[in-house]
């Protein structure tokens, strides 16, 4: 219930409007209410005051939540208020937390700032204890209990629970094994694969060792373009492995890996077919994303040197909430600059989380002045220049690579197109220096005519009679090198293999 406090005069002065014409019809509430804060928050017992801007053009009122008291409850321009909330009890003992609005408004829809007070509380009190298949069809928000559930999957952000036919994955910091018998609580959700999981703020072993039988997988590997399900499926895929990607050849998409954890050892897999079973997490297109509970050596097939796929940058793309311009064709879609303080993950940026990967970077312009930040994030990938603005990357070392061995480059790229549609002329080269020595590998154009909706090209390059070294510095930038002109580009996929 509400408690709404109306200021008299302000009333009185409709009233009067009615006999004044058009010419003075507006209400003495101010067109403008702005709060300082947006949130407050509470402890259950023992709370303190807190205080509070107002700041409007004219008269205000309140809609106030039946817990909480403000002084003063109605005011006229910029003016302090002082906010208390009553002690979260009930029969003796802290009630369930609580959260309601309190609105300063003035005489339009627009003249409208809510502040979301939130207090502690307990959350598991009156909490009901579900079954898989119970939580799968609650609210999100809904608070829960699971008494038991065995794990059948472990990642790095969590694991997976199933009863033999619902599978939820468990978003937790605790430390759990396949075959453990667990106990959760914590908040039922949906991830934007609209697939639910549960964000625990506790995970406890019941008991350990147990076996695990799992289903037969579903075989997507013919399908993994059209693959798609609504609930955590469990399938299987055979491919090439790169990085943390299964390549199907012939395919557009590919299966990433996700989160998997140390114990699983992917790098010496690096190149070679495999086959990899697990959970279906959803789909980021082009990419299927899976949390394996297996991967089976089906032998080498390509020597990898190097590989790199961004999805890494995931953190940095969830933060700052990243688009994907290329998949979705979207030109407004979100792209924040490496360096921005947005892209911020424990305290470094992006761009240097990409230094420390041994990158490098260049930024040019035609003036005298520096080039400033013309690189951007994507999710998960990289943007480069902006109109006026040049940009290329240059790859970290690489090393281990066999004198002579002649190696093949290759990447996803993509030109920008403008609101008009024309597509930003953009021509890369590839750059191989060693010490003095350069040699200098052309990229074939796009080729995409106005208009043309926006999608990844595989770029192939046959590095010949060069050699590759940890001194060695592979560039990619576009031929466009400080002009005036928009030459955008995204860049994905980074590989260098063996030639066969």
């Amino acid at each position: 219930m509400k408690r709404i406090t109306y200021i008299i005069f302000s009333i009185l002065l409709v009233f009067a409007g009615l006999f004044q014409g058009c010419s003075d019809e507006e209400s003495a509430l101010s067109r403008a209410v702005l709060a300082s804060v947006g949130t407050l928050n509470f402890e259950a017992t023992g709370t303190s005051e807190k205080t509070i801007t107002v700041y409007a053009d004219a008269d205000w009122i309140t809609e106030v939540p039946e817990w909480v008291t403000i002084t003063p409850v109605s005011g006229s321009g910029t003016m302090d208020v002082t906010i208390n909330v009553t002690e979260n009890i009930r029969g003796g003992a802290v009630d369930n937390p609580r959260k309601a609005a309190l609105v300063f408004k003035g005489g339009t829809l627009a003249s409208r700032a809510e502040v979301i007070i939130s207090q502690e509380g307990d959350k598991y009190r009156d909490c009901e204890e579900y079954t898989l298949a119970e939580l799968a069809e609650l609210e999100n928000e809904t608070v829960v209990i699971v008494p038991q559930a065995i794990v059948t999957a472990v990642t790095t952000k969590g694991f997976i629970v199933s009863d033999g036919t619902v599978n939820i994955f468990m978003q937790s910091s605790s430390a759990v094994s396949i075959g453990d018998n667990v106990s959760v609580k914590g908040t039922k959700l949906s991830d934007s694969h609209s697939l639910p999981y549960v964000e625990c703020d506790e995970a406890n072993v019941n008991a350990s060792g147990g076996a695990v039988t799992y289903p037969a997988a579903t075989d997507i590997t013919d399908k993994v373009d059209t693959y798609t399900s609504t609930s955590r499926t469990f399938i299987t895929v055979s491919g090439i492995l790169n990085g943390n990607n299964v390549t199907v050849e012939g395919a557009n998409y590919s299966v990433a890996v996700t989160d998997a954890p140390e114990n699983m050892d992917l790098a010496p897999l690096n190149g070679h077919k495999v086959k990899v079973t697990g959970y279906f997490a959803g789909v980021a297109a082009p990419v299927i994303k899976l949390n394996a509970t297996a991967i089976e050596d089906l032998g080498v097939v390509e020597i990898i040197y190097f590989a790199e796929d961004f999805e890494w940058l995931n953190p940095w793309a969830e933060v700052s909430s990243a688009g994907r311009t290329v998949e979705t064709d979207n030109l407004s879609a979100t792209a924040p600059q490496i360096s921005s303080s947005a892209t911020v993950v424990e305290g470094i940026t992006a761009n240097d989380a990409l230094l420390q990967e041994g990158y490098q970077f260049l930024r040019v312009t035609p003036t005298s002045t520096s080039a400033g930040e013309c690189i951007y994030l994507q999710n998960n990938y990289l943007k480069f220049g902006k109109t006026g603005y040049q940009a290329g990357i240059i790859l970290p070392a690489i090393e281990d690579i066999p004198s002579g061995v002649t190696t093949v480059l290759s990447f996803d790229w993509c030109p920008m197109r403008q609101g008009s549609g024309t597509i930003d002329p953009v021509n890369l080269i590839v750059i191989v220096t060693n010490g003095s020595d350069e040699v200098t590998f052309e990229i074939p154009e796009a080729g995409f005519e106005s208009g043309h909706v926006l999608e990844w090209i595989r770029a192939e390059v046959q590095l010949t009679g060069v050699t590759i070294s940890n001194d060695t510095k592979i560039t990619i930038h576009p031929t466009q090198w400080q002009v005036s002109t928009a030459n955008r580009w995204f860049l994905d996929n980074i590989k260098l293999v063996k030639a066969n």
